[in-house]
């Protein structure tokens, strides 16, 4: 049976076909008496069918979607990154510092690292939450200055959490009763009581408003997000996300909440549990919504085994562990100085590292990078990523300086 197909009308003429595989020339010739047509084998044909069907489908997949949604843009992203026109499509990363290996200066160990901060002049503060200390080394990762005790008075820090560095170049501890501001000095500048405002994180803004996440056990496990004014005066609850809790069973991957205020007073949000980003503008109002199509990642037994192992192996014998179907499609994000995001994901490059999706200041995904899976991106600022290491494989917390070059 044959079957003759016109080829210029569908643009095809570098496509020919022999025995059923595809082979690209400088034009289409059959014979010297025929140049427009292809006569082919049913066989080629249907190759030729599910090339035509399939083309297409590769070119809508990649397509970013930009659409109005009851007045709240929405950027709907397809699974694999997509460069944009006049833009950068790939990051390099060189590593350019390290700070915390060196045996010689006590000063420079750590004993556990919280958080990572850089003012505008690229001094680096870091807290370390066993020490009870504040280390701050200049842009060349030379110590210059150490302050923090432990205690429970004035200018004392309890049980440290997290700290920021605000827009002022001011270090904002926040500690298990309060919020303690430090100059570069060391001088402790204001102290704020959060004893009715419990709290496991924090983020300023550029405005200085202060943004504060708590969680609540009961029935259910809510995690909600509070937005305050520079006095801690409560201005509004941003968000709260609910899902089920049983005591006596643990979820090794329970959702959790993410945010990041922007210079000019935007909040940007995101629960673990789905692929979305929530951004508001200063004055709270949704404004745009950032999506990701993603391939769900199946938690493997063997892994399965090795978290029980490392996160489990004291646990009461009456408590359960129930693993979900798949692991959440990311496991936490950053912004930077620029309005970009960086979302880690939990897929592995195939070198022990883990993919981080990159979407510029509109909210479209335009290239990934990968870090090894110690390396945490904590901050990134002046196209310079600060990675928290909590323990290298000699068991020794670090901080990690790259310089990045877009391509």
């Amino acid at each position: 049976m044959i079957f003759c197909g016109w080829l210029d009308s569908m643009n095809l003429a570098q496509i020919g076909l022999e025995r059923g595989k595809i082979l690209v020339k400088g034009r289409c010739e059959v014979n010297q008496k025929t140049s427009s047509y292809l006569f082919c084998s049913v066989s080629s044909f249907a190759v030729l069918i599910s090339v035509l069907l399939f083309m297409p489908a590769v070119s809508i997949a990649q397509k970013v979607k930009i659409q109005t949604e009851d007045g709240v843009t929405v950027v709907r992203n397809p699974k694999k990154p997509v460069p944009q026109p006049n833009g950068p499509s790939k990051l390099l990363l060189k590593e350019d510092l390290v700070i915390g290996k060196e045996a010689g200066e006590s000063g420079y160990l750590f004993a556990g690292l919280r958080s990572v901060g850089v003012d505008d002049q690229e001094n680096i503060w870091t807290l370390d939450w066993q020490d009870i200390k504040i280390r701050v080394f200049d842009k060349n990762g030379k110590l210059i200055n150490t302050f923090g005790k432990k205690g429970q008075g004035p200018n004392e820090l309890q049980s440290p959490i997290r700290m920021v560095v605000t827009e002022d170049g001011t270090g904002a501890i926040l500690d298990r009763n309060k919020i303690a501001f430090y100059a570069l000095d060391g001088r402790c500048v204001k102290e704020i009581s959060t004893a009715r405002t419990p709290a496991a994180r924090i983020k300023i803004d550029g405005k200085g408003f202060i943004y504060l996440d708590s969680m609540d056990l009961s029935k259910t496990r809510i995690l909600t997000l509070r937005k305050f004014d520079p006095e801690l005066k409560p201005i509004a609850t941003v968000t709260s996300y609910e899902e089920p809790f049983v005591f006596g069973v643990a979820n090794p991957f329970p959702g959790l909440l993410y945010f990041h205020g922007t210079k000019d007073g935007r909040l940007i949000w995101l629960v673990t549990k789905k692929y979305e980003f929530h951004v508001l503008d200063s004055g709270g109002k949704p404004i745009r919504k950032i999506v990701k199509d993603y391939v769900p990642l199946k938690i493997s037994a063997d892994e399965q085994q090795r978290i029980l192992k490392e996160q489990y192996a004291d646990r009461p014998y009456q408590i359960k562990v129930e693993f979900p179907d798949a692991y959440p499609p990311v496991e936490y994000f950053i912004g930077d100085d620029e309005d970009r995001l960086y979302a880690r994901t939990r897929e592995e490059d195939g070198k022990g590292g883990l993919w981080y999706d990159v979407f510029d200041p509109e909210g479209r995904c335009f290239t990934r990078f990968a870090l090894p899976k110690e390396e945490m991106a904590f901050i990134i600022k002046k196209n310079k990523l600060y990675a928290l290491i909590s323990e290298n494989e000699e068991g020794i917390p670090l901080v990690k300086r790259y310089a990045m070059e877009w391509k």
